[in-house]
């Protein structure tokens, strides 16, 4: 990559960085931990903060595990509507955009992780939940472990523990998250090879930095040095999307986040996405949203 495109690159990365950063509202470890890596407790009723109602959307730079066992409603997670349900567990990933239409209920366990806690085996299982969706229902033995460990692990979160006592709230944080993570597991696609998972997981952090820039797959195989199809195999084997498909979502998730969170007009947004077309821009996101860019900000700021 020369030095002026890279230059081009960061200029756009940094710039729509910054105005996300500014206008999204992002609840950081720092500042609601108090030094810790975790919180949990126990909510009911109409006591959803986390979740939080339409006017207070906002994301986290942590994890939020919230074990349902009974309850009803709908999130929005990245304007994609996730329903509450009875004995499941919903998983909100750092960064996502998430809020309520008000009407939620839900009692369960709530779990608030700083991403350091959560290993990237887990982690990586997390991130394949957008192809399958954001919560899971667990067989009955799982949801039951679950149910017992919860209280059992916001109590020694709660303790003034001694060195050794430490190193018992990590491993029981790891394993209470480890059991989530193998419900989701259970709902992903067969497991791929191992440089197929290794090729999806470049592919995700390249597309997160460049999706401004790179719009067609055979731009992000050439970064990788391998071929336009053995990038599609990998990622279709690993994920069961197509890389077309991953490019248009990252897309459209930004478009939305800027709609909702930005006094921009359709043409400005499309600019700062990289589209200087902005009538094919709406044309596309209207195809995949159902509902173009002016209908979505009403819908969403009625």
């Amino acid at each position: 990559m020369g030095i002026l495109n890279f230059s081009i690159e960061k200029s756009y990365f940094y710039r729509i960085s910054f105005y996300l950063m500014d206008h999204i509202p992002t609840r950081k470890t720092s500042e609601h931990f108090q030094g810790e890596i975790a919180r949990m407790r126990y909510v009911s009723g109409e006591d959803q903060p986390q979740i939080s109602s339409r006017m207070h959307a906002h994301r986290d730079d942590y994890y939020i595990f919230l074990l349902i066992e009974k309850g009803e409603g709908k999130v929005l997670i990245d304007f994609e509507a996730c329903e509450i349900k009875e004995k499941s567990v919903l998983c909100i990933r750092p960064g996502q955009v998430h809020f309520s239409d008000g009407n939620v209920t839900a009692d369960g366990w709530l779990l608030a992780v700083d991403s350091i806690a959560v290993r990237e085996e887990y982690k990586e299982i997390f991130e394949k939940s957008v192809i399958t969706e954001n919560t899971v229902n667990p067989n009955e033995d799982a949801f039951n472990d679950l149910t017992d460990c919860a209280p059992m692990l916001c109590r020694r979160l709660k303790s003034d523990e001694s060195k050794t006592g430490q190193y018992i709230v990590q491993d029981l944080l790891s394993s209470y998250i480890g059991m989530i993570a193998e419900a989701y597991q259970k709902e992903i696609p067969a497991p791929v090879n191992k440089r197929s998972a290794a090729i999806t997981y470049e592919f995700k952090a390249l597309l997160s930095a460049n999706y401004r820039l790179l719009k067609r797959p055979s731009q992000y195989a050439a970064r990788l040095n391998i071929s336009p199809v053995y990038l599609y195999e990998a990622v279709r084997q690993t994920t069961g999307q197509s890389v077309g498909d991953y490019i248009r979502n990252e897309i459209m998730i930004q478009a939305k986040r800027l709609l909702f969170y930005s006094n921009m007009g359709v043409k400005e947004i499309a600019l700062e996405l990289g589209y200087e077309d902005w009538a094919y821009f709406t044309r596309m996101f209207t195809k995949i949203s159902k509902l173009s860019p002016t209908q979505f900000r009403k819908k969403y700021l009625k």
